[in-house]
Parts: C-alpha cells; structure tokens; sequence
C-alpha cells in the first residue's frame, strides 16, 4: 500500500512539474520563431498555442483530479488497515499471534490472528463516513448477515472478499500443516458502529470488538502444539517474502 501511494505521488509531483514547465516551453517557442525565424507571432499562431495550452493543462488536470481522488481512497484504506491492525495487536497480550498484510496468490490478506480460539482473516474497509446533522446515525452500519447497509449505500462485495480469503487460507494451512484447519472469515470496518440484525453471515464488526467474535468453534480451542504448526508455517512463509528494500541494498557493497 505504501508503495502504490509512493508511485502516485510520484505521479502528481511529475504532472506539477509539466505545468510548471509548460509555460518556459511555450515561451521558448514564442522567442524561436521571433529570434530565429525572423517571424513575428500571428493570430493563427496565437491560437495554436491556446488550443494546445488548453489541451494540454485540461489533460494534465484530469490526470491529476484520477491521481489525487486514488490517493485519498488508498489513503484512507490504509489508515484503516492501520487502524484495525493497532487493535488486532493488542491481542498479542492476550497470547495471540497476529500478521499483517500477508502475501497470498495475487491478493493480500491485510490481517491474520492465530490463537486458542482459532484461526482467523480478517478484511478491513475504510469508507468515509456521509456528514449530516445526526452524527450517530452518520457512523451506524446495518448488517443483515449478506449485506451491510450504509448510511447511504449498500455492499455485497467486501463480504465475499473476505469469504475467498478465509477459504484460500484455509486451503493453504491444511495443505502447509497436513492437518484440516479451519479459518474464520472476518470483516472489519473501522469507526464505524455495527448492528447485526441477523445470525447468519460472517462477522462484521468494528476492530475494537474482535474479542466478542473470538470465540472456539463448538466450543474446542486449538492446543499449543496445534498454534504452533500453524504459526510455523505462517512465520515461514512471511520470512521468504523478500522485500524491495532488501532486493535493492543487495547489489550493494
């Protein structure tokens, strides 16, 4: 995440430079055909430039508007997933073990908690909240078990995703571990108040309530040695997932 924002401030930084630029250009020209050309600036001249001016800042504005409009929906995803990702920690006094951002088959899954009670992955959604008089209901979400229902839009999707993922992981482990394990999808939506209104469905709760939800399927907790296969293979997987940074200083002396 961070380094998709890093190459669309990139991206911005370029685009002001062209603006920046584009007058000294333009000028540029202005003196060429003045100096050395011996010809002086024309209406039909004049209006080339207009138009290509025009042309070319209305372009680089829209660009512009799509990289900063990017920006700000990845930068709040990400502040969400740093947000779920402080609250998850906490589980860790708790004797859980907790991963972020673990690098799956062309997806990440932005968290995963391994304790007593289980095995779960977790999706976080950060969705900007409407602004209205009535703050409380500004930040209340409805959950019926298969659709969660904003203040003034409805989703499907994210349930889903955090379906495919739990089923992938789940997949993975067992294979990993050579046991059957089981993984619990979660969805978290940060700062946002949840009212579940049906049993059924997967969890959907703010961040700061997975505890209510992390409780042993039928009751059967997973013993140490369990916990401990599955972290293995988890903390192995991790550690071959080698970095940019890393890649880069290798070539170093």
């Amino acid at each position: 995440m961070i380094e998709k924002l890093d190459d669309i401030n990139d991206d911005l930084v370029a685009f002001m430079a062209m603006l920046i630029a584009m007058p000294i250009l333009f000028y540029a020209l202005y003196i060429s055909d003045l100096y050395f050309q011996r010809r002086p600036l024309s209406l039909n001249s004049a209006l080339v430039y207009i138009v290509i001016g025009i042309l070319f800042v209305g372009g680089l504005t829209f660009k512009m508007v799509k990289r900063f409009n990017l920006r700000r929906k990845m930068r709040l995803g990400y502040d969400g997933e740093v947000a779920t990702g402080q609250e998850l920690n906490r589980l860790m006094l708790n004797g859980y073990h907790v991963y972020h951002d673990f690098v799956a088959d062309k997806f990440n899954i932005d968290h995963i908690v391994v304790g007593p009670a289980g095995v779960f992955a977790v999706e976080t959604k950060a969705r900007a909240k409407p602004t209205s008089n009535n703050r409380k209901e500004d930040a209340q979400v409805i959950y019926d078990g298969g659709c969660i229902r904003f203040p003034t839009w409805k989703e499907i999707k994210p349930l889903e995703q955090a379906k495919i993922q739990a089923e992938w992981l789940a997949r993975w482990l067992s294979s990993a571990t050579g046991e059957q394990t089981q993984v619990r999808a979660v969805l978290t939506l940060p700062g946002w108040f949840v009212t579940r209104t049906a049993s059924d469905g997967i969890p959907v709760i703010n961040p700061k309530q997975f505890m209510s939800i992390a409780k042993p399927v039928n009751g059967k907790l997973l013993d140490d040695r369990r916990i401990k296969s599955i972290v293995h293979q988890i903390d192995q997987h991790c550690r071959n997932i080698e970095s940019k940074t890393v890649k880069g200083l290798g070539g170093r002396n």
